[in-house]
């Protein structure tokens, strides 16, 4: 499901897991371009219309660590999650960012201390690089973006840079960004290839965000808050921060940006009390979007979610158009007194009328 099939003159195929294998357009659709993949479903290979090709390597972790195009190998390395450096036989380049988050900071090129050049990267409320500046403030690199990351007009390019949303590289060979786990088309705004966590990351696997100019996706997998709420999964700090044991129960699954309107009701709310409470959220979430700090409780069941706590948020994301953040339970006890089993929750949904607020205050 959800796949994209034209657009345009541009017809799509994919394969049976549901990765993109071509793209034909023009006259009698002979411009072709064609995706491989490996078997666990990573994009090792396109060739264009043109017959030019690039050929993509990964580590075990999954992360690419090198890509060939026309010949030029470029080998590119991993900090955790984050690319902090890449390099080929004619430019060497490292990558800085803001303290534990996917933002970039700086941009350092050349070969050895002497040689090497700083650059300094200005964003947007996203994180997105904006324009790219000299020391002596001269900028060497600005654009222009479409709200899905496609630039529309590259005003300055003296030094290239590859970095878009947070989390993402440039391929020039393909138009595509490298988005960790996955490929992003900005031309359309849509993956390659399904959500490896499946239905975690929403009920379109093939979605980037819910809001493009809201929320960001550094690992393409799952979609947080454009201000910082993402973190990168690395290796800082002295090792006595990183190496334990984690005595405690196993974390509750969060899932962020999610339509709330996809949430079953298990109540209906009603009364001047849930009115106030509802308006109050509202506003709240109008103003600052939702609070991932309080997640929607929600039980999953044959691909459909049932709300077990948080029915005035949801009703508040409902009326303000707000993706939603919520916590899959796992486990009904705590919830005993209203729900003994998957069946009592699914059977309160199938009863459930309809919500008697009072109308909104104007």
């Amino acid at each position: 499901g959800n796949r994209l099939m034209i657009q345009g003159d541009r017809h799509y195929d994919y394969d049976a897991f549901g990765n993109l294998i071509g793209e034909r357009r023009g006259k009698g659709h002979q411009l072709v371009t064609e995706y491989r993949y490996d078997c666990q479903h990573r994009l090792i290979g396109v060739t264009q219309p043109n017959g030019k090709t690039a050929s993509y390597r990964y580590d075990p972790f999954g992360r690419r660590v090198s890509k060939t195009v026309d010949g030029k190998t470029t080998e590119f390395f991993w900090q955790g999650d984050k690319l902090i450096a890449e390099h080929h036989a004619d430019r060497h380049r490292s990558y800085l960012y803001e303290p534990d988050s996917f933002r970039p900071l700086a941009l350092l090129e050349g070969f050895g201390p002497k040689e090497t050049k700083p650059y300094h990267y200005q964003l947007d409320h996203l994180g997105t690089p904006q324009e790219l500046t000299a020391p002596d403030g001269e900028i060497v690199w600005s654009a222009h973006y479409r709200a899905y990351g496609e630039i529309t007009r590259l005003d300055v390019n003296k030094v290239e840079n590859p970095l878009r949303f947070q989390g993402q590289y440039f391929d020039q060979e393909s138009g595509l960004h490298h988005n960790r786990h996955r490929y992003y088309n900005p031309d359309v705004g849509r993956y390659l290839t399904p959500d490896p966590v499946k239905l975690s990351g929403g009920i379109n696997t093939y979605q980037y965000v819910p809001n493009p100019t809201g929320w960001v996706d550094p690992l393409g997998l799952n979609s947080c808050p454009g201000g910082g709420g993402c973190k990168p999964q690395t290796s800082e700090g002295p090792p006595t921060q990183i190496a334990f044991v984690d005595e405690g129960h196993p974390s509750v699954p969060l899932v962020h940006g999610v339509d709330a309107e996809t949430l079953n009701r298990t109540h209906s709310i009603e009364g001047k009390s849930s009115t106030k409470q509802v308006e109050k959220i509202a506003r709240s979430m109008q103003n600052s979007g939702y609070d991932v700090n309080t997640p929607i409780d929600v039980v999953e069941h044959n691909e459909q979610r049932y709300i077990i706590d948080g029915h005035h948020r949801a009703s508040a994301a409902r009326r303000t158009h707000t993706p939603v953040t919520i916590q899959l339970i796992k486990n009904l006890a705590p919830y005993k007194s209203s729900f003994s089993s998957i069946q009592d929750v699914i059977e309160a949904s199938n009863n459930v009328g309809l919500d008697r607020l009072d109308r909104p205050r104007r």
